[in-house]
């Protein structure tokens, strides 16, 4: 097991931005009612923290993430449910140990609910 390069900070859940748009005018990848992505993420440590302060709500969840399976992995699903993920505002991903590299590419996708 070794410990994925990445400690992963999702931030501002609920922040109206224009980090990532959750709106029906994005392209999605549709997955089959049936999918289950492969389990080769373990959370190893998660800290949720919610902001009150302002007159918004701001979510912000730091997940350790160690890779478990046998080979390196690029994707990393995240799921929210259908009535939550129209309030999500901007969704953003980093390497908290290399800052300098910037946000993460995150990708909408949705599993459809009927064939």
């Amino acid at each position: 097991m070794r410990l994925l390069n990445a400690a992963t900070t999702l931030c501002a859940l609920f922040l109206p931005s224009t980090l990532v748009y959750a709106d029906s005018t994005s392209s999605r990848l549709s997955l089959p009612p049936d999918f289950k992505p492969p389990q080769v993420f373990k959370n190893t440590n998660l800290v949720r923290n919610t902001n009150l302060e302002k007159g918004y709500v701001r979510e912000t969840v730091n997940v350790v993430v160690e890779n478990i399976g046998k080979k390196p992995q690029s994707d990393y699903y995240l799921p929210f449910p259908t009535n939550v993920y129209d309030k999500v505002g901007a969704l953003e991903v980093r390497d908290k140990k290399a800052p300098e590299k910037g946000r993460f590419d995150v990708e909408t996708t949705e599993v459809e609910l009927s064939r």
